[in-house]
């Protein structure tokens, strides 16, 4: 492409950047330079080298240090949710683990990373937005969806799921609920309702 300049891995830096890319492969650094997939490897080994990029896993480097861009671009398609997404819309204060998303592909905890997939069924994955993250972008939950994914993988506990709900749109959290009927093994719409109820 002619936006990069020969040999510039600067260039190939801010071209991807200005992508909106957090996260890149070498075939997509070919791409970009219009060459063989070989040399997007050669380049990425470059950028490594040089402190322009990171090494995440095997084929995936990281252009910048935003953990909720790169949790979003590193598989797809992901999601931050959980205590992530609470943290991130202020209904908790406390800082998480790690950084916990959603997705529809296998359950994987990067622990080098500090990054936990938990997998749910593709009918259920919705309810986030898409947020701008400097140059790049990343996808959350909406606090409702973040609670009820909470509720759906079992990892709150009663008297956590009081503690959030009094913090959260309860209209919202219903017309979440809504959607999750027939789906998994919980009953999401008896408890997110009962809670609703009490509070």
């Amino acid at each position: 492409m002619g936006m990069i300049k020969k040999n510039s891995l600067y260039s190939l830096k801010e071209f991807a950047i200005s992508a909106g890319k957090a996260v890149i492969t070498p075939a997509e650094i070919a791409n970009i330079l219009g060459k063989p997939k070989n040399v997007g490897a050669v380049y990425a080994a470059r950028l490594v080298n040089k402190g322009l990029a990171r090494r995440l896993v095997r084929g995936k480097l990281a252009l910048i240090d935003d953990d909720f861009a790169i949790a979003s671009q590193l598989i797809s398609p992901v999601y931050i949710s959980l205590d992530s997404a609470l943290l991130f819309h202020g209904i908790i204060q406390q800082v998480t683990k790690g950084l916990e998303c959603v997705t529809t592909v296998n359950s994987i905890k990067l622990k080098k990373l500090g990054i936990i997939y938990h997998k749910i069924p593709p009918p259920l994955f919705y309810g986030y937005k898409r947020v701008e993250r400097g140059q790049s972008y990343a996808f959350v939950a909406e606090p409702e969806k973040a609670f009820i994914d909470g509720i759906y993988l079992g990892t709150y506990a009663d008297e956590k799921l009081s503690e959030y709900s009094s913090k959260i749109n309860k209209k919202r959290l219903f017309e979440l609920a809504n959607m999750y009927k027939g789906y998994g093994s919980r009953n999401i719409i008896r408890v997110v309702g009962s809670l609703t109820k009490a509070l």
